[in-house]
């Protein structure tokens, strides 16, 4: 038996299958462990191009905007905005990736964390650190999007970005709880996050902002989170993106309910309101 002596090996591939790189006359590596892109690029109907095209915003940098971000990276998508105006704090650092116990001692903002380590780590993507208020972005910053991530644990603000983006760009929509999470999918003509708003969804809405239209937090603590259900729900987000990018049948007007404790993933369909205030 030899020894291994550590050396790289090169393994030439050799693809001749209908619609394969080598068949249609592409560019196949001559060393395959040396493409960061590889592994993916032998799914089939797999479309590189497609996935470096994309333009993503991703309104939340949190633990479900970490997860989300990681995974657009490690795609390979083109162009990340990262929008959010908060600072990292050391109770983010549990299911945070990107965040380290300095960044939560420097207060540092979660968007510019994201967008430093992107640099370093993650040359293929560009990414832009966007520290607002998702209700302070101009409109041309949605349209020009080919997808809007939803990571908010704001009511609010999730409508807002619903309301923006139909029309424009479709939008992945996440959310956990403890062991539940969440994932809606809208693009236009389907139904959107506000169809599926009751009436106690108003009233919580309203709730949370004083008379004067300042947000009340004391009636709105913050909701348990494990790092796990973060990971299930943002994957489910981000396999619905790259359906998308490769043209490929999606959820679009339904809602996943994931269920970490029983390991249960349900898909309801969401009708169109004709009185929806975002298209009705």
């Amino acid at each position: 038996m030899s020894e291994n002596k550590g050396v790289p090996e090169k393994r030439a591939r050799i693809v001749t299958e209908p619609g394969s790189l080598a068949a249609t006359g592409g560019t196949v590596s001559e060393d395959v462990d040396a493409d960061r892109f590889d592994r993916q690029k032998r799914v089939t109907q797999w479309d590189q191009a497609a996935i470096g095209k994309q333009d993503v915003l991703v309104i939340g940098a949190g633990a479900l905007g970490n997860e989300v971000c990681k995974l657009l990276f490690q795609l390979g998508v083109g162009r990340v905005r990262v929008v959010d105006f908060d600072a990292v704090i050391e109770a983010n650092l549990n299911r945070c990736v990107f965040f380290t116990p300095q960044d939560a001692k420097e207060k540092a903002l979660k968007a510019d964390v994201i967008a430093r380590k992107a640099r370093q780590e993650y040359p293929h993507t560009h990414v832009t650190a966007d520290c607002r208020k998702v209700e302070d972005l101009e409109e041309h910053v949605f349209q020009k999007s080919t997808a809007v991530f939803g990571c908010l644990d704001n009511l609010g603000a999730r409508l807002h970005v619903n309301a923006q983006s139909y029309g424009h760009a479709p939008v992945f929509d996440g959310g956990t709880t403890g062991f539940y999470g969440k994932l809606q999918v809208v693009s236009a003509p389907s139904s959107c996050i506000e169809c599926a708003m009751s009436e106690r969804d108003y009233d919580l809405l309203w709730k949370r902002y004083s008379c004067v239209g300042e947000a009340i937090d004391l009636i709105d603590p913050k909701a348990p989170a494990l790092a796990t259900t973060t990971s299930v729900v943002a994957a489910l987000q981000v396999n619905e993106f790259i359906k998308h990018a490769l043209g490929q049948p999606g959820i679009a007007g339904k809602y996943v309910h994931y269920d970490g404790l029983t390991h249960e993933t349900q898909a309801f369909d969401v009708p169109k309101r004709k009185t929806c205030p975002v298209h009705g």
